[in-house]
């Protein structure tokens, strides 16, 4: 049976007009999946953006934790630079302090010089004395040698009466000497009381120091924590990355995504089967931020020992089908992954196909 045009055209006014009619004519038209893929996407939308916004909230904790490490690292800085000069200042003192101690010395060694010069100035006298009684037993005797003995008498008194002055600036030589040592001593008491002071302050600053040390160890563990969350999370997103590639592919998951520690780093192994019935091993290399020097660092892991070594303990035998995910991947890695023949993976799904099967080796064979 075949419509004329009219009769088309007025079929369609009634599926305009009636809406009963065009729900009767979609539910015989459509399926139950393309009529629930509106309901489905929106769903998955709204998944993405509750996962995009922990992204974001989460590099925001993680700015804060570095900013908050810069200003603990300039403290203790600040602090260093702080006790470098109290040392140069305690430095200085102990090096003042020994020339005064120098000086003491000189001044102690200088008074018992004069004490000697004036024991001997003593002993001089004492023997003017003695050669005096002899000049004037010797006048008594001889009077022609009066005139002598008289000049002699004279010099004798002329120089008793030096020694008597010199005796005198000795005398307030030793006054000043006094002084001297009592205003070293006031200035000794001063730079003990500094120095203590001084000892004090650093025990305040080795206290702050040690208490800056505990804080940035939390902070360090905090930091940790946050980054084995990160990874979790990616590392999640990308097994799942990879499970719905695969399939979409025709892949059947004989063994799902499992982590492998290697060199520090989490990677994925998956072991499948391709749609031609070949059974062989998926790495993923997972990175957060993608960069073409991390696709090529991924190429050259591929061919070392210690790698293959460390699959081989976890029974992952080459040929490999390689990818690598990342969380935000950028133009120049897509490219470079091209050139090598390796796949990239997103959330979104396979980004770069890979050329085929990695077969490690001098050169990275690719078939």
């Amino acid at each position: 049976m075949s419509l004329s045009i009219e009769q088309l055209r007025a079929l369609l006014r009634a599926i305009e007009e009636y809406p009963e009619l065009r729900e009767e004519l979609r539910r015989h038209v459509l399926t139950q999946e393309l009529l629930a893929l509106p309901i489905e996407m929106q769903r998955r939308g709204q998944q993405l953006d509750r996962i995009e916004q922990d992204l974001r909230e989460l590099r925001n904790t993680t700015l804060r934790h570095e900013e908050l490490l810069a200003r603990l690292v300039t403290l203790a800085e600040r602090h260093d630079e702080r006790l470098a000069r109290l040392e140069e200042l305690a430095q200085r003192h102990d090096e003042r302090l020994a020339e005064l101690t120098e000086i003491t010395a000189r001044l102690a060694a200088t008074s018992e010089r004069h004490e000697q010069e004036l024991a001997a100035l003593r002993a001089l006298a004492e023997r003017h004395d003695e050669r005096l009684a002899r000049l004037e037993e010797l006048a008594q005797r001889h009077d022609e040698r009066l005139a002598e003995l008289t000049e002699i008498t004279t010099r004798l008194a002329a120089t008793s009466e030096r020694h008597e002055q010199e005796l005198a600036a000795l005398r307030a030589l030793a006054a000043r000497h006094d002084q001297r040592l009592a205003e070293l001593t006031e200035i000794t008491t001063r730079l003990a009381a500094t120095s203590e002071r001084h000892e004090q302050r650093l025990e305040e600053l080795t206290i702050t120091a040690e208490r800056h040390e505990r804080t940035l160890r939390q902070i360090r563990s905090e930091l940790a924590s946050v980054t084995v969350t990160i990874g979790a999370m990616v590392e999640a997103d990308a097994a799942d990355a990879l499970v719905a590639t695969l399939e979409r592919k025709g892949y059947t998951i004989k063994q799902n995504p499992w982590s492998v520690a290697v060199n520090g780093e989490l990677d994925l192994a998956a072991l499948v089967v391709d749609p031609q019935g070949q059974e062989h091993w998926v790495v993923v290399e997972v990175k957060v931020q993608l960069h073409r020097r991390d696709i090529r660092n991924w190429a050259r892991k591929l061919t070392t020992k210690s790698f293959l070594s460390r699959l081989a303990r976890e029974a992952v035998e080459p040929p490999f089908l390689a990818y690598v995910y990342g969380q935000r991947i950028y133009r120049d890695a897509l490219q470079t992954a091209a050139s090598l023949g390796l796949g990239v993976l997103s959330r979104r799904g396979e980004l770069v196909e890979p050329a085929g099967l990695v077969l490690p080796g001098p050169g990275q064979d690719i078939r």
